[in-house]
């Protein structure tokens, strides 16, 4: 009757215990621990059973040293499950430190089991390593790992260099999520689902980079593109494929740029961000728009470079006509569309346009800086560009943009003076250059065609301010003496007096 007693009140006990963990897990909670306590019924049922079928009295002291030991760890991990963790979920009080929390532990278990080896077994556990110097010995090199193991571990909670949840790498070898940090080891779980367990010794001693449970984290891809394809859309053409695919964040944004210059090709550098840390989540991203890339240089009309290798006798290079490929007949026609030189036959137009030419500028290009000597105008072709003036205090202000058709920089040209403003480009532009000296051969022996051009110059300027009859006509009289100054050596039969009274 004893025995089924027992066996009654033991199924009870662990019944009870898996009616706990199973409430537990159904709301979240910390389980409650189960292995401890189900062992500790077991050996007191095991050692009750034994204690009625009539043991050898001599076993019977090991035996209950058994009991108590397993049942007093027990008691001692429900303790602290139900003061120490249960609590910290309700928000009763603050989770404490995992290091207080495990050294304590380590400390009570071990004060335990001395107590019970010394009052129920009879064993002076203190005495007995004390004065056995050849097993203090042995113990001391057997748990030297052991002990690198325990003090790395503390070091590693008291240092927090990571946390339970993150993803750290380790030595650029091993990777995965921290599923727990012991003050023996530290367990990671891996991309592929295999748990890892490394020695705290090894986790102190080795280089760790850290990332939160998730991103965001910096990719950077490297890819070469076609020489002919212009920096600025190659780049907008990058951005264009990071910003559509959904596993790239949109804060951070992604950037791309020009890396470096290959002899078949130009590199660059795409950036983008995303939320899965490891190398798996990487080259599904980096497949993925290494791929779409590939579609969308298609749609634009060119393809991936690849290395050709000619072998030829070495030749001078062709004289580049116009960097930016347009044509004798197009400039003469931008020649034509000009405020400046719209009045001029074609005869006059095709001596200048074959001395002009047109220059691609990127974005944010300066192309006239404020306080520089001018020697060219430009019209713009393609494009648009902001007029910047440099304020006191170094503040810089934008006065005004300019679009296609619309000229900057003849007065520097004609007056000799330095540039009043600067000039960027906001966006990929192409302009005409209309340098000094290519005047030189229309002005040649034509000083009427000075005086015109300085009187449209001064209608331009009188355009942008607000000036009286008077002042207007000075400015006049002083812009040409300024020209004829300049193109002296060009006017002709013509004095500069007669020149001046005419305006």
């Amino acid at each position: 009757m004893v025995i089924f007693h027992t066996i009654l009140l033991a199924f009870l006990l662990e019944l009870v215990l898996l009616a706990v963990l199973f409430i537990c897990r159904k709301r979240r909670l910390p389980p409650i621990p189960v292995r401890l306590p189900t062992l500790a019924i077991i050996s007191w049922l095991v050692i009750t059973i034994l204690r009625q079928q009539s043991f050898p009295p001599d076993v019977l002291p090991w035996l209950d040293t058994v009991q108590l030991i397993t049942a007093s760890y027990a008691y001692l991990q429900l303790s602290v499950w139900l003061t120490l963790e249960f609590p910290t979920i309700l928000s009763w009080w603050p989770r404490p430190p995992k290091i207080l929390r495990d050294l304590g532990l380590l400390v009570i278990a071990g004060v335990i089991t001395v107590v019970v080896l010394q009052e129920q077994a009879r064993i002076n556990v203190v005495g007995l390593v004390t004065t056995s110097a050849i097993l203090t010995a042995v113990i001391g090199l057997a748990a030297q790992e052991s002990l690198k193991d325990f003090f790395a571990g503390i070091v590693l909670q008291l240092d927090s260099p990571f946390q339970e949840g993150d993803f750290i790498v380790v030595s650029d070898e091993i990777e995965g999520w921290v599923v727990s940090l012991t003050l023996m080891s530290t367990r990671l779980r891996h991309v592929h689902g295999a748990l890892i367990t490394m020695p705290n010794s090894r986790m102190w001693s080795t280089e760790i980079r850290r990332f939160g449970p998730s991103g965001p984290i910096a990719r950077e891809i490297h890819l070469n593109l076609d020489l002919t394809l212009p920096p600025e859309r190659a780049t907008e053409l990058l951005m264009q494929v990071a910003r559509r695919h959904p596993l790239v964040l949109a804060e951070p944004e992604p950037t791309a740029f020009v890396y470096a210059y290959a002899d078949h090709a130009i590199t660059y550098e795409l950036e983008v961000w995303q939320e899965d840390p490891t190398d798996n989540g990487f080259d599904i991203l980096r497949g993925q728009l290494l791929a779409q890339i590939w579609y969308v240089l298609e749609r634009e009309g060119t393809t991936l470079p690849y290395p050709v290798r000619e072998l030829r006798p070495k030749r001078l290079p062709a004289p580049i006509d116009d960097p930016a490929g347009y044509g004798l007949e197009a400039r003469v026609d931008l020649l034509r569309e000009n405020v400046l030189f719209g009045h001029l036959s074609s005869e006059q137009l095709e001596r200048i346009a074959p001395l002009t030419r047109c220059l691609r500028f990127a974005a944010g290009e300066a192309v006239v800086v404020e306080g520089d000597e001018g020697f060219a105008m430009f019209q713009v072709v393609t494009g648009r560009v902001q007029v910047i003036k440099l304020m006191e205090g170094g503040i810089e202000k934008k006065v005004a943009e300019l679009g296609v058709g619309t000229i900057f920089g003849e007065m520097s040209v004609f007056t000799d003076q330095p540039r009043t403003a600067t000039v960027r480009t906001t966006e990929e532009s192409v302009l005409l250059e209309v340098e000094r000296n290519d005047l030189r051969p229309l002005l040649e022996g034509n000083p009427r065609l000075v005086e015109r051009l300085a009187q449209l110059v001064n209608d331009r300027r009188a355009q942008l301010t607000t000036l009286s009859q008077e002042v207007q006509e000075a400015q006049a009289n002083q812009l040409l003496q300024q020209m004829m100054a300049m193109f002296s050596t060009l006017t002709g039969g013509d004095s500069r007096e007669n020149l001046v009274k005419r305006v």
